[in-house]
């Protein structure tokens, strides 16, 4: 669970830092204002593990026109978060967490010292209700925002692989890629899916993974791969060709050992207030085109940041023995 903290900590760290830069310029237009993050990290599948995750900052101003220049950390401590879910309020614990910008990727952020951060474990939280987030700062100041949870998501498939996981399929009926379907809540809504393919090493008894595109396409006279970006649509295709490639770049790898037998697809899905929030600090999510002059979105009363909701839906298949002996030497 600390490690789950910790990546939730580093993306906030990197949002936190775009957020200050963004609203630092232009000078003439500071002033000092607080920033809640807060993010449900739901669960469905295990109803008592709802993660509930806060960070409080202030805005800096600096000397110039350079905000690296700050070394006062920003981080509010002291702040008393209530969460209300369901006819219940629940208060967030402050507690901290060491980073370092040698663990951040990219190591963007320049504060080597504790930060400053608030959670709560929530149990039976269901899809479609309505929560709300109330942040009282240590001068009185209050901040709010409300949002509806995410619905319960299902994924279905272009093949359904009952036994075991294989690209040896008749493709004249089922087509040369398998796709993943989860239509029905794609409204304003951000996915990140990804495809991999763990793997053992000698040296190490720690798993690895293996990311597989969704095809490769020709540049200039070589292929390239092609991997998914966060995308609205409702599916996600990978070739059946692609796959095999990525079976056969992993025994390529330098202290191969073994499979370890499974293949596993995993997707977060955002609300519409994160899907705001991510495609205005990245400026668009359409690979093709780019969005200017947007400011960053924001649903917090009383202040700036985002209270949102995620979801991580994760779907594993069993690699068919056979078909892993076609790619070990």
């Amino acid at each position: 669970m600390k490690q789950k903290i910790f990546l939730l900590l580093a993306v906030v760290l990197m949002l936190l830092n775009m957020s200050c830069q963004e609203d630092f310029n232009p000078k003439t237009d500071f002033k000092e204002q607080y920033i809640l993050n807060c993010y449900v990290n739901l669960d469905y599948d295990y109803y008592d593990s709802t993660l509930i995750y806060a960070t409080v900052s202030k805005l800096y101003n600096v000397d110039g026109f350079d905000p690296s220049k700050n070394k006062i950390n920003p981080y509010v401590s002291g702040v008393k978060i209530y969460c209300s879910y369901n006819a219940g309020t629940y208060q967030l614990e402050q507690d901290t967490l060491k980073i370092r910008k040698d663990t951040l990727n990219p190591p963007s952020f320049k504060y080597d010292t504790i930060q400053v951060y608030y959670k709560s474990f929530l149990k039976y939280i269901f899809p479609s209700h309505t929560m709300s987030v109330t942040a009282v700062m240590p001068d009185g100041k209050v901040l709010s925002a409300s949002i509806q949870l995410l619905e319960g998501l299902q994924l279905g498939f272009s093949y359904d692989f009952i036994n075991f996981f294989k690209t040896r399929i008749n493709r004249f009926l089922f087509g040369n890629a398998f796709t993943i379907r989860w239509g029905g809540y794609t409204n304003e809504r951000l996915y990140l899916p990804k495809l991999t393919i763990p793997y053992e090493k000698d040296s190490s008894y720690s798993m690895y993974y293996q990311e597989v595109p969704c095809t490769y396409i020709n540049r200039n006279g070589k292929y390239e791969p092609l991997f998914p970006s966060p995308t609205s649509k409702d599916s996600i295709s990978y070739d059946y060709s692609a796959i095999d490639s990525t079976m056969a770049q992993i025994t390529r790898v330098e202290n191969f050992k073994n499979f370890v037998g499974t293949i596993v697809f995993q997707m977060v899905e955002m609300d519409a207030a994160l899907s705001k929030y991510y495609e205005s600090t990245h400026g668009s999510i359409d690979q093709h085109s780019i969005s200017l002059d947007q400011s960053v979105y924001s649903n917090i009363n009383g202040g700036i940041g985002i209270f949102g909701s995620r979801r991580i839906i994760t779907k594993s298949w069993n690699l068919d023995p056979n078909y892993i002996m076609l790619f070990i030497p």
